[in-house]
């Protein structure tokens, strides 16, 4: 016997199309998501690490400083009257090394926001265009 075809109707298709367009959506956003967490955790890791860093480099210019106040005063690099000027320097570098970092973490956080709001705005925008292209053929 010869068994009756089952045709499909647009709307039937159309509506499987979406539910599958849903779970695309869904799934891509999950993915993104997990990536920026991802990207965040790796920013904290590095901030933890120059937060290292630079309190390394704080102690151990506390430590020559110290180390240097025990020399005689005819070898001490910081005691023959250019001790202000080099401890202005140091002080210095290390503001500029701290504002830089800021700045840069400050940057980092703004494009990270940025990205992800505009890559939400993206995704809803496409799909969106989806459904009306799909709705199209609705009968």
């Amino acid at each position: 016997m010869v068994e009756k075809k089952e045709t499909q109707r647009p709307k039937d298709v159309t509506n499987s199309v979406k539910e599958l367009t849903g779970l695309v959506k869904e799934s891509y956003l999950n993915g993104f998501e997990f990536a920026v967490s991802l990207w965040q955790e790796n920013v904290k890791a590095l901030n933890t690490q120059v937060d290292y860093v630079i309190n390394a480099e704080k102690d151990y210019v506390k430590s020559l400083r110290e180390f240097c106040s025990n020399l005689p005063k005819e070898v001490n690099p910081f005691g023959n009257g250019n001790s202000k000027a080099l401890d202005e320097g140091v002080d210095r570098v290390v503001a500029f090394q701290k504002d830089y970092i800021i700045a840069v973490r400050n940057m980092s956080d703004k494009l990270t926001r940025e990205t992800r709001d505009l890559t939400h705005k993206n995704v809803e925008k496409a799909f969106s265009l989806f459904d009306d292209y799909l709705k199209s053929f609705s009968v």
